[in-house]
């Protein structure tokens, strides 16, 4: 929100507070719209200070378990969940869930959306096995209150589909994923135009049909205001991203560098790398095109020159393999020769190194890194 639409609103808040008092519902109402603006703009620590008094406010004139009340409590730990401030949030959460039921009964849409939050909370704070135990129940009261196929319901099973894979139980994983596993090339357009709204630099990307997970890192010259800590999400091609600052890196930076240009640079090559793919998935057929693509770099912005993004196509078997090789003959781009693409005598290494024309400063290759790469999983790839 623009920083003038935040002083209207501010400005709002103190002639209410004036007027009619610090707990006035009105005056608790339009707290609750400023904590909300604050929040979007990334400014968590203002956003928390402003909804705690908004809950007292709501508690005030209509009652600790009344559903302004909660809903006020339920943006707030959604506030401390982008703070990382797990245990407060969850505690928050947990009492919100429980008094929607009271008032509402479990399987509300109110109620089994606090429920989601709590479980999202667990799996960030890295409690998986509990995560994993209570998403079942949460998934059948979601499609027995929206139905199988509405998108929260998929959102859900998403997330249940990802905790199973970070649990290495990848069979249970691809039974629940089933109807949303989606072409790769949606998914990398879907990181594209993240990568290119936000404006921040990529510090590591991994995507493939099962949604994608990036962190990104906060510069000078960013187009949005996101803090450390907060969390974005796509929840129709299940994206997670995770804003990271200079010293949650092992090799830290210096936070006033101009890298809008090379964070562009990546999200023109993901775009480009994008159409590649949806062009190959049409010609090798359906679920054939078995890859998961990472940005190359681990520690940015200490980069190579180029920057490189890598389409690993372990999972493809030899001939799909073959079959899209001649494909990207015949996509327009500009060959780069591999570091070693001969050694020793021995024979050349397989794939390609290219700069496709709609990304030419970023390398696309089938090559670059797999060796200190697990292979992927069928779940992931």
């Amino acid at each position: 929100m623009p920083e003038q639409s935040l002083q209207d609103l501010l400005a709002r808040v103190e002639r209410l507070e004036a007027g009619k008092g610090p707990l006035a519902l009105e005056t608790t109402a339009a707290r609750h719209d400023l904590a909300g603006a604050l929040h979007r703009a990334g400014r968590l620590a203002e956003a928390e200070a402003q909804y705690r008094r908004a809950y007292e406010g709501f508690a005030h004139s209509r009652g600790r378990t009344h559903l302004f009340t909660l809903t006020c409590m339920n943006n707030l730990a959604l506030v401390l969940r982008d703070r990382r401030d797990w245990q407060p949030a969850l505690g928050l959460l947990a009492t919100v869930v429980q008094e929607r039921a009271n008032l509402l009964g479990p399987q509300h849409p109110l109620t089994l959306n606090a429920a989601n939050n709590f479980l999202t909370v667990q799996v960030l704070q890295g409690d998986l096995e509990s995560a994993v135990s209570e998403y079942p129940a949460l998934l059948a009261a979601c499609e027995a209150t929206f139905g199988p196929d509405d998108p929260g319901t998929h959102a859900v099973r998403a997330g249940y589909a990802n905790v199973l894979r970070r649990l290495g139980r990848d069979r249970e994983a691809l039974e629940q994923a089933g109807a949303d596993v989606r072409p790769v090339a949606e998914v990398l357009l879907g990181c594209a135009r993240l990568l290119r709204y936000t404006g921040l630099f990529p510090v590591a990307l991994t995507a493939s049909r099962y949604g994608a997970e990036m962190a990104l890192g906060t510069h000078r010259e960013a187009r949005t205001e996101h803090r450390p800590g907060e969390v974005l999400r796509d929840d129709d091609l299940d994206i997670a991203c995770h804003v990271l600052g200079p010293h949650d890196l092992k090799m830290p930076y210096d936070e006033n560098q101009d890298l809008l240009t090379p964070a562009d640079q990546v999200a023109d090559a993901v775009g480009a790398l994008a159409e590649h793919l949806a062009r190959a998935d049409r010609e090798l057929g359906e679920q054939r095109l078995r890859v998961r693509v990472f940005v190359h770099h681990e520690h940015w912005p200490l980069l190579s020159a180029p920057p490189s993004l890598t389409v690993d196509r372990r999972l493809m078997s030899t001939r799909d393999q073959a079959r899209h090789d001649r494909l990207m003959s015949a996509t327009a781009h500009q060959s780069v020769p591999h570091p070693r693409a001969h050694r020793r005598g021995f024979r050349r290494t397989p794939g390609f190194s290219v700069r496709l024309a709609d990304g030419p400063q970023v390398t696309v290759s089938t090559a670059i890194g797999l060796e200190s790469k697990p292979a992927p999983s069928p779940f992931e790839a």
